[in-house]
Protein backbone atom coordinates (compact mmCIF):
# COMPACT_ATOMS: atom_id res chain seq x y z
CA UNK A 1 0.00 0.00 0.00
CA UNK A 2 1.02 3.64 -0.30
CA UNK A 3 2.84 4.77 2.82
CA UNK A 4 1.23 7.62 4.72
CA UNK A 5 3.71 10.50 4.68
CA UNK A 6 1.47 13.59 4.30
CA UNK A 7 4.21 16.13 3.53
CA UNK A 8 7.71 15.51 2.29
CA UNK A 9 9.79 17.66 4.67
CA UNK A 10 13.43 17.94 3.77
CA UNK A 11 15.93 19.56 6.13
CA UNK A 12 18.99 17.74 4.80
CA UNK A 13 21.84 20.06 3.91
CA UNK A 14 21.09 22.66 6.54
CA UNK A 15 24.61 23.25 7.77
CA UNK A 16 26.64 26.02 9.29
CA UNK A 17 27.20 27.61 5.90
CA UNK A 18 23.44 27.83 5.36
CA UNK A 19 22.94 29.50 8.72
CA UNK A 20 25.63 32.13 8.49
CA UNK A 21 26.90 32.24 4.92
CA UNK A 22 30.50 31.86 6.04
CA UNK A 23 33.31 30.12 4.24
CA UNK A 24 36.64 28.66 5.16
CA UNK A 25 39.64 30.91 5.44
CA UNK A 26 41.79 30.03 2.42
CA UNK A 27 42.69 32.89 0.07
CA UNK A 28 43.15 31.30 -3.39
CA UNK A 29 40.36 30.80 -5.88
CA UNK A 30 39.13 27.41 -6.95
CA UNK A 31 40.69 25.79 -9.97
CA UNK A 32 39.77 27.61 -13.15
CA UNK A 33 38.66 30.76 -11.32
CA UNK A 34 40.39 34.15 -11.12
CA UNK A 35 42.90 34.45 -8.29
CA UNK A 36 42.11 36.47 -5.22
CA UNK A 37 45.54 37.88 -4.57
CA UNK A 38 45.51 41.11 -2.62
CA UNK A 39 41.79 40.78 -1.87
CA UNK A 40 40.92 42.09 -5.29
CA UNK A 41 37.38 43.39 -5.44
CA UNK A 42 36.94 43.44 -1.66
CA UNK A 43 36.22 47.07 -0.86
CA UNK A 44 35.58 46.27 2.78
CA UNK A 45 39.28 45.80 3.48
CA UNK A 46 40.60 49.32 3.98
CA UNK A 47 44.16 48.20 4.32
CA UNK A 48 44.08 45.17 2.00
CA UNK A 49 45.77 42.05 3.32
CA UNK A 50 48.11 44.03 5.54
CA UNK A 51 45.32 44.37 8.08
CA UNK A 52 44.65 40.64 8.17
CA UNK A 53 46.12 38.09 10.53
CA UNK A 54 48.08 36.26 7.84
CA UNK A 55 51.62 34.96 7.36
CA UNK A 56 54.06 37.54 6.04
CA UNK A 57 52.15 40.60 7.27
CA UNK A 58 54.36 43.57 6.29
CA UNK A 59 52.47 46.19 8.24
CA UNK A 60 54.63 46.10 11.33
CA UNK A 61 57.82 47.28 9.57
CA UNK A 62 56.53 49.66 6.92
CA UNK A 63 57.76 52.74 8.82
CA UNK A 64 61.42 51.72 8.61
CA UNK A 65 63.66 52.87 5.73
CA UNK A 66 64.26 55.80 3.37
CA UNK A 67 62.58 59.00 4.69
CA UNK A 68 61.90 60.24 1.14
CA UNK A 69 60.14 56.99 0.27
CA UNK A 70 58.02 57.21 3.41
CA UNK A 71 57.16 60.82 2.65
CA UNK A 72 55.92 59.87 -0.82
CA UNK A 73 53.85 57.07 0.74
CA UNK A 74 52.28 59.39 3.32
CA UNK A 75 51.45 61.89 0.58
CA UNK A 76 49.81 59.12 -1.42
CA UNK A 77 47.63 58.15 1.53
CA UNK A 78 46.62 61.79 1.96
CA UNK A 79 45.70 62.14 -1.71
CA UNK A 80 43.77 58.87 -1.54
CA UNK A 81 41.72 60.08 1.43
CA UNK A 82 40.82 63.17 -0.57
CA UNK A 83 39.76 61.11 -3.59
CA UNK A 84 42.67 62.40 -5.70
CA UNK A 85 43.46 58.95 -7.06
CA UNK A 86 45.80 59.96 -9.89
CA UNK A 87 48.04 61.94 -7.55
CA UNK A 88 47.91 59.13 -4.99
CA UNK A 89 49.07 56.59 -7.55
CA UNK A 90 52.07 58.70 -8.55
CA UNK A 91 53.10 59.16 -4.93
CA UNK A 92 52.79 55.44 -4.16
CA UNK A 93 54.85 54.57 -7.21
CA UNK A 94 57.51 57.14 -6.29
CA UNK A 95 57.68 55.80 -2.73
CA UNK A 96 58.37 52.23 -3.87
CA UNK A 97 60.85 53.23 -6.57
CA UNK A 98 62.73 55.53 -4.15
CA UNK A 99 63.63 52.60 -1.88
CA UNK A 100 63.29 49.18 -3.55
CA UNK A 101 65.11 47.59 -0.62
CA UNK A 102 62.28 48.43 1.78
CA UNK A 103 60.29 45.32 0.97
CA UNK A 104 57.51 46.02 3.46
CA UNK A 105 56.88 49.39 1.83
CA UNK A 106 57.09 47.90 -1.67
CA UNK A 107 54.61 45.14 -0.79
CA UNK A 108 52.23 47.61 0.78
CA UNK A 109 52.33 49.82 -2.31
CA UNK A 110 51.86 46.78 -4.56
CA UNK A 111 48.86 45.68 -2.50
CA UNK A 112 47.24 49.07 -3.07
CA UNK A 113 47.87 48.82 -6.80
CA UNK A 114 46.40 45.31 -6.91
CA UNK A 115 43.35 46.43 -4.99
CA UNK A 116 42.85 49.23 -7.51
CA UNK A 117 43.34 46.72 -10.37
CA UNK A 118 46.52 48.52 -11.51
CA UNK A 119 48.34 45.25 -11.97
CA UNK A 120 51.08 46.53 -14.28
CA UNK A 121 52.17 49.11 -11.70
CA UNK A 122 52.19 46.45 -8.98
CA UNK A 123 54.41 44.23 -11.14
CA UNK A 124 56.71 47.15 -11.92
CA UNK A 125 57.44 48.05 -8.29
CA UNK A 126 57.68 44.41 -7.19
CA UNK A 127 60.00 43.48 -10.08
CA UNK A 128 62.46 46.30 -9.28
CA UNK A 129 62.68 45.08 -5.69
CA UNK A 130 62.80 41.41 -6.72
CA UNK A 131 65.89 41.96 -8.92
CA UNK A 132 67.97 42.43 -5.78
CA UNK A 133 69.98 39.30 -4.82
CA UNK A 134 68.65 39.67 -1.28
CA UNK A 135 64.96 39.74 -2.28
CA UNK A 136 62.93 37.67 0.19
CA UNK A 137 60.60 34.80 -0.48
CA UNK A 138 57.70 36.95 0.76
CA UNK A 139 58.32 39.64 -1.84
CA UNK A 140 58.73 37.06 -4.61
CA UNK A 141 55.47 35.42 -3.60
CA UNK A 142 53.68 38.76 -4.05
CA UNK A 143 55.32 39.19 -7.43
CA UNK A 144 53.98 35.72 -8.35
CA UNK A 145 50.44 36.74 -7.37
CA UNK A 146 50.67 39.96 -9.36
CA UNK A 147 51.94 38.09 -12.43
CA UNK A 148 49.06 35.64 -12.09
CA UNK A 149 46.56 38.46 -11.83
CA UNK A 150 48.02 39.83 -15.06
CA UNK A 151 47.52 36.44 -16.73
CA UNK A 152 51.27 35.72 -16.95
CA UNK A 153 51.12 32.18 -15.60
CA UNK A 154 54.62 31.02 -16.56
CA UNK A 155 56.27 34.14 -15.05
CA UNK A 156 54.13 33.70 -11.95
CA UNK A 157 55.24 30.09 -11.53
CA UNK A 158 58.87 31.09 -11.94
CA UNK A 159 58.55 33.74 -9.24
CA UNK A 160 56.82 31.31 -6.86
CA UNK A 161 59.52 28.68 -7.42
CA UNK A 162 62.21 31.23 -6.67
CA UNK A 163 60.29 32.25 -3.55
CA UNK A 164 60.34 28.66 -2.29
CA UNK A 165 64.02 28.30 -3.22
CA UNK A 166 64.92 31.42 -1.21
CA UNK A 167 62.91 30.41 1.85
CA UNK A 168 61.97 26.70 1.68
CA UNK A 169 60.53 26.70 5.21
CA UNK A 170 58.27 29.76 4.68
CA UNK A 171 54.63 29.38 3.72
CA UNK A 172 54.41 32.35 1.32
CA UNK A 173 56.07 30.78 -1.72
CA UNK A 174 54.05 27.57 -1.47
CA UNK A 175 50.85 29.57 -1.05
CA UNK A 176 51.41 31.61 -4.19
CA UNK A 177 52.46 28.55 -6.19
CA UNK A 178 49.41 26.57 -5.12
CA UNK A 179 47.16 29.49 -6.04
CA UNK A 180 48.71 29.54 -9.51
CA UNK A 181 48.46 25.79 -10.02
CA UNK A 182 44.83 25.68 -8.90
CA UNK A 183 43.98 28.61 -11.14
CA UNK A 184 45.72 26.90 -14.06
CA UNK A 185 43.93 23.61 -13.28
CA UNK A 186 47.23 21.78 -12.76
CA UNK A 187 45.67 19.68 -10.03
CA UNK A 188 48.26 16.90 -9.80
CA UNK A 189 51.09 19.41 -9.44
CA UNK A 190 48.99 21.36 -6.91
CA UNK A 191 48.60 18.19 -4.82
CA UNK A 192 52.36 17.57 -4.87
CA UNK A 193 53.05 21.17 -3.83
CA UNK A 194 50.52 20.95 -1.02
CA UNK A 195 52.19 17.83 0.34
CA UNK A 196 55.63 19.38 -0.03
CA UNK A 197 54.46 22.43 1.90
CA UNK A 198 53.00 20.25 4.64
CA UNK A 199 56.43 18.65 5.15
CA UNK A 200 58.56 21.79 4.80
CA UNK A 201 56.94 24.87 6.33
CA UNK A 202 57.64 26.05 9.85
CA UNK A 203 54.95 24.87 12.32
CA UNK A 204 53.27 28.24 12.57
CA UNK A 205 49.51 28.10 13.44
CA UNK A 206 48.35 30.75 10.89
CA UNK A 207 50.38 29.09 8.13
CA UNK A 208 49.10 25.60 8.99
CA UNK A 209 45.48 26.77 9.09
CA UNK A 210 45.91 28.61 5.77
CA UNK A 211 47.48 25.47 4.26
CA UNK A 212 44.44 23.49 5.43
CA UNK A 213 42.27 26.01 3.59
CA UNK A 214 44.32 25.48 0.42
CA UNK A 215 43.85 21.73 0.73
CA UNK A 216 40.10 22.37 1.05
CA UNK A 217 40.03 24.36 -2.18
CA UNK A 218 41.95 21.61 -3.97
CA UNK A 219 39.51 19.00 -2.63
CA UNK A 220 36.57 20.91 -4.06
CA UNK A 221 38.10 20.21 -7.48
CA UNK A 222 39.27 16.68 -6.56
CA UNK A 223 36.75 15.45 -3.95
CA UNK A 224 37.77 11.79 -4.28
CA UNK A 225 41.41 12.37 -3.33
CA UNK A 226 41.26 10.66 0.06
CA UNK A 227 45.01 10.95 0.60
CA UNK A 228 44.81 14.74 0.26
CA UNK A 229 41.92 14.84 2.70
CA UNK A 230 43.91 12.80 5.21
CA UNK A 231 46.89 15.12 4.79
CA UNK A 232 44.69 18.19 5.21
CA UNK A 233 43.25 16.88 8.47
CA UNK A 234 46.78 16.06 9.69
CA UNK A 235 47.89 19.64 8.96
CA UNK A 236 44.96 21.04 10.92
CA UNK A 237 45.62 18.59 13.76
CA UNK A 238 49.14 19.98 14.06
CA UNK A 239 47.75 23.48 14.46
CA UNK A 240 45.05 22.36 16.91
CA UNK A 241 47.68 20.89 19.26
CA UNK A 242 49.47 24.23 19.56
CA UNK A 243 48.85 26.74 22.31
CA UNK A 244 47.90 30.03 20.68
CA UNK A 245 45.36 32.80 21.16
CA UNK A 246 43.68 34.43 18.15
CA UNK A 247 40.00 33.34 18.44
CA UNK A 248 39.41 34.22 14.77
CA UNK A 249 42.13 31.76 13.77
CA UNK A 250 40.60 29.07 15.98
CA UNK A 251 37.24 29.70 14.32
CA UNK A 252 38.81 29.41 10.86
CA UNK A 253 40.41 26.15 11.98
CA UNK A 254 37.02 24.83 13.13
CA UNK A 255 35.33 26.02 9.92
CA UNK A 256 37.86 24.10 7.84
CA UNK A 257 37.44 20.99 9.99
CA UNK A 258 33.70 21.22 9.26
CA UNK A 259 34.30 21.39 5.51
CA UNK A 260 36.61 18.37 5.77
CA UNK A 261 33.83 16.31 7.41
CA UNK A 262 35.39 16.42 10.87
CA UNK A 263 32.37 17.66 12.86
CA UNK A 264 33.52 16.34 16.25
CA UNK A 265 36.83 18.19 16.03
CA UNK A 266 35.08 21.32 14.85
CA UNK A 267 32.45 21.12 17.59
CA UNK A 268 35.14 20.75 20.29
CA UNK A 269 36.74 24.02 19.13
CA UNK A 270 33.40 25.85 18.87
CA UNK A 271 32.46 24.74 22.38
CA UNK A 272 35.81 25.98 23.70
CA UNK A 273 35.27 29.29 21.91
CA UNK A 274 31.85 29.59 23.56
CA UNK A 275 33.37 28.92 26.97
CA UNK A 276 36.04 31.59 26.40
CA UNK A 277 33.72 34.23 24.91
CA UNK A 278 31.92 36.65 27.27
CA UNK A 279 28.15 36.29 27.46
CA UNK A 280 27.76 39.85 26.21
CA UNK A 281 29.82 39.29 23.05
CA UNK A 282 27.96 39.26 19.73
CA UNK A 283 30.59 36.79 18.48
CA UNK A 284 28.82 34.06 20.46
CA UNK A 285 25.96 33.99 17.96
CA UNK A 286 28.29 33.04 15.12
CA UNK A 287 29.60 30.11 17.17
CA UNK A 288 26.08 29.02 18.10
CA UNK A 289 25.23 29.07 14.37
CA UNK A 290 28.20 26.88 13.50
CA UNK A 291 27.36 24.38 16.23
CA UNK A 292 23.72 24.30 15.17
CA UNK A 293 24.80 23.51 11.60
CA UNK A 294 27.00 20.64 12.78
CA UNK A 295 24.27 19.19 14.97
CA UNK A 296 21.67 19.44 12.20
CA UNK A 297 23.89 17.59 9.75
CA UNK A 298 24.62 14.95 12.40
CA UNK A 299 20.89 14.49 13.01
CA UNK A 300 21.25 15.71 16.61
CA UNK A 301 18.06 17.75 16.69
CA UNK A 302 18.15 18.21 20.47
CA UNK A 303 21.49 20.02 20.53
CA UNK A 304 20.71 21.86 17.28
CA UNK A 305 17.55 23.22 18.87
CA UNK A 306 19.50 24.21 21.98
CA UNK A 307 22.00 26.25 19.94
CA UNK A 308 19.32 27.95 17.85
CA UNK A 309 17.29 28.80 20.93
CA UNK A 310 20.40 30.42 22.44
CA UNK A 311 20.62 32.67 19.37
CA UNK A 312 17.00 33.80 19.38
CA UNK A 313 17.01 34.21 23.15
CA UNK A 314 19.80 36.78 22.97
CA UNK A 315 18.85 38.38 19.64
CA UNK A 316 15.26 37.57 18.66
CA UNK A 317 15.17 40.34 16.05
CA UNK A 318 18.49 39.85 14.27
CA UNK A 319 18.38 36.16 13.34
CA UNK A 320 15.16 35.28 11.52
CA UNK A 321 16.96 32.32 9.91
CA UNK A 322 17.46 30.83 13.37
CA UNK A 323 13.69 31.02 13.93
CA UNK A 324 13.20 29.36 10.53
CA UNK A 325 15.48 26.41 11.34
CA UNK A 326 13.80 26.00 14.70
CA UNK A 327 10.58 25.68 12.72
CA UNK A 328 12.15 23.08 10.44
CA UNK A 329 13.31 20.99 13.40
CA UNK A 330 9.94 21.25 15.15
CA UNK A 331 8.15 20.29 11.91
CA UNK A 332 10.43 17.27 11.45
CA UNK A 333 9.56 16.17 15.01
CA UNK A 334 5.84 16.65 14.30
CA UNK A 335 5.63 19.51 16.82
CA UNK A 336 3.29 21.38 14.52
CA UNK A 337 2.09 24.12 16.88
CA UNK A 338 5.68 24.94 17.81
CA UNK A 339 6.70 24.91 14.15
CA UNK A 340 3.88 27.30 13.33
CA UNK A 341 5.04 29.74 16.02
CA UNK A 342 8.64 29.55 14.81
CA UNK A 343 7.71 30.24 11.18
CA UNK A 344 5.48 33.11 12.32
CA UNK A 345 8.40 34.56 14.28
CA UNK A 346 10.56 34.25 11.17
CA UNK A 347 8.06 36.29 9.18
CA UNK A 348 7.52 38.77 11.98
CA UNK A 349 11.20 39.73 11.91
CA UNK A 350 11.71 39.22 8.18
CA UNK A 351 8.52 39.27 6.08
CA UNK A 352 10.64 38.87 2.94
CA UNK A 353 11.79 35.37 3.98
CA UNK A 354 9.88 33.73 1.15
CA UNK A 355 10.23 30.05 2.03
CA UNK A 356 8.91 30.66 5.56
CA UNK A 357 5.54 31.67 4.06
CA UNK A 358 5.27 28.34 2.26
CA UNK A 359 6.40 26.25 5.22
CA UNK A 360 3.91 28.05 7.46
CA UNK A 361 1.16 27.20 4.99
CA UNK A 362 2.14 23.51 5.05
CA UNK A 363 2.03 23.46 8.85
CA UNK A 364 -1.37 25.11 8.82
CA UNK A 365 -2.63 22.41 6.45
CA UNK A 366 -1.31 19.69 8.77
CA UNK A 367 -3.09 21.42 11.65
CA UNK A 368 -6.32 21.28 9.60
CA UNK A 369 -6.35 25.05 9.19
CA UNK A 370 -6.70 24.96 5.42
CA UNK A 371 -8.44 28.33 5.15
CA UNK A 372 -5.52 30.02 6.96
CA UNK A 373 -3.06 28.11 4.81
CA UNK A 374 -4.49 29.44 1.57
CA UNK A 375 -4.60 32.96 3.01
CA UNK A 376 -0.90 32.57 3.80
CA UNK A 377 -0.20 31.43 0.24
CA UNK A 378 -2.24 34.33 -1.15
CA UNK A 379 -0.22 36.77 0.96
CA UNK A 380 3.02 35.26 -0.36
CA UNK A 381 1.74 35.43 -3.94
CA UNK A 382 1.00 39.14 -3.49
CA UNK A 383 4.46 39.80 -2.06
CA UNK A 384 6.71 37.76 -4.36
CA UNK A 385 6.94 37.15 -8.10
CA UNK A 386 6.03 33.76 -9.47
CA UNK A 387 8.98 31.42 -8.88
CA UNK A 388 9.71 27.72 -8.78
CA UNK A 389 9.31 27.73 -4.99
CA UNK A 390 5.98 29.53 -5.02
CA UNK A 391 4.50 27.15 -7.58
CA UNK A 392 6.00 24.07 -5.94
CA UNK A 393 4.64 24.84 -2.48
CA UNK A 394 1.26 25.89 -3.84
CA UNK A 395 1.18 22.52 -5.59
CA UNK A 396 1.96 20.68 -2.35
CA UNK A 397 -0.76 22.61 -0.52
CA UNK A 398 -3.34 21.76 -3.17
CA UNK A 399 -2.22 18.13 -3.20
CA UNK A 400 -2.81 17.75 0.50
CA UNK A 401 -6.28 19.28 0.45
CA UNK A 402 -7.12 16.96 -2.45
CA UNK A 403 -7.33 19.66 -5.11
CA UNK A 404 -5.46 17.43 -7.51
CA UNK A 405 -6.02 19.28 -10.84
CA UNK A 406 -4.82 22.53 -9.22
CA UNK A 407 -1.81 20.74 -7.74
CA UNK A 408 -0.88 19.43 -11.20
CA UNK A 409 -1.24 22.92 -12.67
CA UNK A 410 1.13 24.38 -10.07
CA UNK A 411 3.68 21.57 -10.43
CA UNK A 412 3.59 21.95 -14.20
CA UNK A 413 4.28 25.70 -13.85
CA UNK A 414 7.10 25.00 -11.40
CA UNK A 415 8.68 22.55 -13.84
CA UNK A 416 8.55 25.07 -16.67
CA UNK A 417 10.12 27.81 -14.50
CA UNK A 418 12.90 25.48 -13.35
CA UNK A 419 13.72 24.37 -16.90
CA UNK A 420 14.11 28.04 -17.84
CA UNK A 421 16.04 29.19 -14.76
CA UNK A 422 17.59 26.39 -12.69
CA UNK A 423 16.98 22.76 -13.78
CA UNK A 424 18.79 21.57 -10.65
CA UNK A 425 15.66 22.36 -8.66
CA UNK A 426 13.91 19.47 -10.38
CA UNK A 427 15.15 16.86 -7.95
CA UNK A 428 13.68 13.54 -6.87
CA UNK A 429 11.47 15.23 -4.24
CA UNK A 430 9.81 17.40 -6.85
CA UNK A 431 9.08 14.48 -9.17
CA UNK A 432 7.71 12.37 -6.29
CA UNK A 433 5.14 15.04 -5.44
CA UNK A 434 4.27 15.56 -9.11
CA UNK A 435 3.86 11.81 -9.62
CA UNK A 436 1.64 11.53 -6.54
CA UNK A 437 -0.59 14.34 -7.83
CA UNK A 438 -1.07 12.51 -11.14
CA UNK A 439 -1.76 9.20 -9.38
CA UNK A 440 -4.32 10.78 -7.06
CA UNK A 441 -6.07 12.31 -10.06
CA UNK A 442 -6.09 8.84 -11.73
CA UNK A 443 -3.79 9.89 -14.57
CA UNK A 444 -1.71 6.75 -14.22
CA UNK A 445 0.46 7.03 -17.32
CA UNK A 446 1.77 10.44 -16.24
CA UNK A 447 2.09 9.21 -12.66
CA UNK A 448 4.29 6.34 -13.88
CA UNK A 449 6.43 8.77 -15.90
CA UNK A 450 7.08 11.19 -13.03
CA UNK A 451 7.57 8.56 -10.33
CA UNK A 452 10.09 6.83 -12.59
CA UNK A 453 11.91 10.17 -13.02
CA UNK A 454 12.07 10.37 -9.24
CA UNK A 455 13.56 6.87 -9.04
CA UNK A 456 16.06 7.61 -11.80
CA UNK A 457 17.33 10.57 -9.77
CA UNK A 458 17.32 8.69 -6.45
CA UNK A 459 17.41 4.91 -7.06
CA UNK A 460 17.30 4.08 -3.34
CA UNK A 461 14.33 6.28 -2.45
CA UNK A 462 12.08 3.62 -0.98
CA UNK A 463 8.91 5.73 -0.92
CA UNK A 464 8.96 6.18 -4.69
CA UNK A 465 9.85 2.53 -5.34
CA UNK A 466 6.94 1.39 -3.21
CA UNK A 467 4.50 4.01 -4.50
CA UNK A 468 5.05 3.17 -8.17
CA UNK A 469 5.20 -0.58 -7.51
CA UNK A 470 1.97 -0.55 -5.53
CA UNK A 471 0.20 1.61 -8.11
CA UNK A 472 1.06 -0.90 -10.83
CA UNK A 473 0.21 -3.92 -8.67
CA UNK A 474 -3.12 -2.49 -7.56
CA UNK A 475 -4.09 -1.97 -11.20
CA UNK A 476 -2.79 -5.41 -12.18
CA UNK A 477 -0.32 -3.86 -14.65
CA UNK A 478 3.31 -4.78 -15.33
CA UNK A 479 3.36 -7.11 -12.33
CA UNK A 480 6.96 -8.34 -12.76
CA UNK A 481 8.18 -4.72 -12.84
CA UNK A 482 5.97 -3.85 -9.86
CA UNK A 483 7.41 -6.74 -7.87
CA UNK A 484 11.01 -5.72 -8.62
CA UNK A 485 10.30 -2.17 -7.44
CA UNK A 486 8.59 -3.28 -4.24
CA UNK A 487 11.18 -5.93 -3.40
CA UNK A 488 13.90 -3.28 -3.61
CA UNK A 489 11.91 -1.01 -1.31
CA UNK A 490 11.57 -3.87 1.21
CA UNK A 491 15.33 -4.58 1.06
CA UNK A 492 15.94 -0.93 1.88
CA UNK A 493 13.41 -0.90 4.76
CA UNK A 494 12.64 -4.49 5.82
CA UNK A 495 10.47 -3.37 8.77
CA UNK A 496 8.28 -0.92 6.87
CA UNK A 497 4.72 -2.22 7.18
CA UNK A 498 3.46 -0.35 4.10
CA UNK A 499 6.23 -1.80 1.92
CA UNK A 500 5.62 -5.33 3.27
CA UNK A 501 1.90 -4.98 2.53
CA UNK A 502 2.71 -3.93 -1.05
CA UNK A 503 4.88 -7.03 -1.49
CA UNK A 504 2.08 -9.24 -0.25
CA UNK A 505 -0.37 -7.52 -2.58
CA UNK A 506 1.77 -7.91 -5.71
CA UNK A 507 2.26 -11.63 -4.88
CA UNK A 508 -1.51 -11.97 -4.53
CA UNK A 509 -1.94 -10.31 -7.93
CA UNK A 510 0.55 -12.82 -9.31
CA UNK A 511 -1.73 -15.60 -7.98
CA UNK A 512 0.60 -16.62 -5.16
CA UNK A 513 -1.77 -16.23 -2.16
CA UNK A 514 0.21 -18.46 0.22
CA UNK A 515 3.37 -16.36 -0.19
CA UNK A 516 1.24 -13.23 -0.07
CA UNK A 517 -0.23 -14.23 3.32
CA UNK A 518 3.26 -14.56 4.84
CA UNK A 519 4.17 -11.00 3.87
CA UNK A 520 0.80 -9.52 4.85
CA UNK A 521 1.01 -11.03 8.33
CA UNK A 522 4.52 -9.67 8.64
CA UNK A 523 3.24 -6.26 7.50
CA UNK A 524 0.63 -6.32 10.28
CA UNK A 525 3.38 -7.14 12.77
CA UNK A 526 5.26 -3.95 11.83
CA UNK A 527 2.15 -1.72 11.65
CA UNK A 528 1.37 -0.40 15.16
CA UNK A 529 -2.18 0.71 14.34
CA UNK A 530 -4.61 -1.41 12.36
CA UNK A 531 -4.85 -0.23 8.75
CA UNK A 532 -8.00 -0.51 6.67
CA UNK A 533 -6.22 -1.17 3.35
CA UNK A 534 -3.96 -3.81 4.84
CA UNK A 535 -6.96 -5.60 6.39
CA UNK A 536 -8.81 -5.45 3.08
CA UNK A 537 -5.84 -7.10 1.37
CA UNK A 538 -5.72 -9.74 4.09
CA UNK A 539 -9.40 -10.50 3.50
CA UNK A 540 -8.78 -11.00 -0.24
CA UNK A 541 -5.90 -13.39 0.43
CA UNK A 542 -7.87 -15.42 3.00
CA UNK A 543 -10.75 -15.73 0.54
CA UNK A 544 -8.33 -16.91 -2.16
CA UNK A 545 -7.06 -19.52 0.31
CA UNK A 546 -10.67 -20.70 0.93
CA UNK A 547 -10.80 -19.35 4.48
CA UNK A 548 -13.98 -17.23 4.28
CA UNK A 549 -14.44 -16.80 8.05
CA UNK A 550 -11.03 -15.18 8.40
CA UNK A 551 -11.67 -13.11 5.28
CA UNK A 552 -14.96 -11.79 6.67
CA UNK A 553 -13.33 -11.02 10.02
CA UNK A 554 -10.58 -8.99 8.28
CA UNK A 555 -13.12 -7.09 6.16
CA UNK A 556 -15.24 -6.25 9.21
CA UNK A 557 -12.19 -4.76 10.92
CA UNK A 558 -11.32 -2.85 7.76
CA UNK A 559 -14.88 -1.48 7.48
CA UNK A 560 -14.86 -0.37 11.12
CA UNK A 561 -11.80 1.78 10.39
CA UNK A 562 -12.83 3.11 6.96
CA UNK A 563 -16.36 2.38 5.80
CA UNK A 564 -15.69 2.19 2.05
CA UNK A 565 -18.38 0.99 -0.36
CA UNK A 566 -15.93 -1.55 -1.83
CA UNK A 567 -15.48 -3.37 1.48
CA UNK A 568 -19.21 -3.16 2.26
CA UNK A 569 -19.95 -4.86 -1.05
CA UNK A 570 -17.66 -7.75 -0.10
CA UNK A 571 -19.34 -8.11 3.28
CA UNK A 572 -22.76 -8.04 1.67
CA UNK A 573 -21.71 -10.66 -0.83
CA UNK A 574 -20.07 -13.11 1.58
CA UNK A 575 -21.80 -12.59 4.93
CA UNK A 576 -25.11 -10.97 4.27
CA UNK A 577 -24.17 -7.47 5.39
CA UNK A 578 -21.82 -5.63 7.69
Amino acid sequence: MKAKYPILIIIAGLGGAVLCGCATGGRPAAAGQPPVAANQGDDSANEDLISEDLPGNPASSVTAGNPAALAHYAAGVSYEWNDQDDLAVRQFEDSALADPSNEHLVIRVAQRFLKNKQVDKAIDVLSKSAHRPAASGLLLSWLARAELQAGKTSQALSASRLSIQRQPDAFDGYESQIEILLHDNQLNEAARTLNRAAKSIRPDPPALVALGGLYMIYLKAQPKDDAAKTNAVAVLDRAAKMNFGQPRLWQTLADTYTQLDQPKKAAAIYLKLLADTPESSVARNSVHEKLAGIYIQAGDKTNATKELQAIVHDNPTRYPRAWFFLGELAFADDNLSEASEDYENTLHWDPNFEEAWYKLALVQIELHRSEEAFKTLDAARARFPKTFLSEFYNGIACLHVKKYPEAIRHFDAAEMIAHATDPGQLDYRFYFQFGEAYERSEQYRQADEYLQKCINLSPDYGEALNYLGYMLADRGEQLPRARVLIEKAVRLEPKNGAFLDSLGWVLFKQKQPEQALTWLLKAAEFTPEADATMLDHLGEVYMALHQPAKAIEAWKKSYSIDATPEVKKKLDTYSGGA
